[in-house]
């Protein structure tokens, strides 16, 4: 059975319209024969892509949990650092979380304003829901396809 984030980027990438460039970056991967063998990749993020309609480049790191909050610990310090030196040169930086089925887009600069000055130790559905574009979604018979409109065309 496929783990429920590979779930996710699946449905993700084939809820996108034909006007937006998709690149999938590579996941790490390792060889070997024992079990431990892991290689980390440097990649900031999970998807590079480009809203033609807008002129507007994404660079998107997806998350998914079944809890009502994301632990800062399923987010790499080199992820924050790349997201938002890129936020820098006018692309759209920031993470789509799956919370329990609510799906969120949260910009790079409000998550690391919140990074900074919690005590939390995870992002709650309730930042979502007041710094974040809502993300609609609708139940097939096995997956989801999300309404990604609202963020490919108005997020700036």
């Amino acid at each position: 059975m496929a783990n429920s984030g590979k779930i996710f980027e699946q449905s993700f990438e084939k809820s996108l319209c034909k006007d937006i460039f998709r690149y999938k970056l590579r996941d790490s991967g390792g060889w070997s024969r024992d079990s431990n063998t892991r290689f980390s990749t440097s990649n900031i993020c999970d998807y590079v892509l480009y809203n033609m309609n807008t002129k507007q480049m994404f660079l998107l790191e997806l998350k998914s949990t079944k809890g009502k909050s994301l632990p800062f610990g399923n987010i790499k310090e080199k992820q924050i650092k790349g997201l938002l030196d890129a936020s820098d040169y006018s692309i759209v930086c920031g993470f789509v979380i799956n919370l329990s089925g609510e799906c969120y887009y949260l910009d790079i600069k409000d998550f690391n304003e919140f990074y900074n000055n919690t005590n939390r130790k995870s992002i709650p559905l309730s930042l979502l829901k007041e710094k974040g574009i809502f993300i609609p979604s609708k139940l097939l018979q096995k997956n989801y396809r999300y309404d990604l409109s609202g963020l490919l065309n108005e997020v700036r």
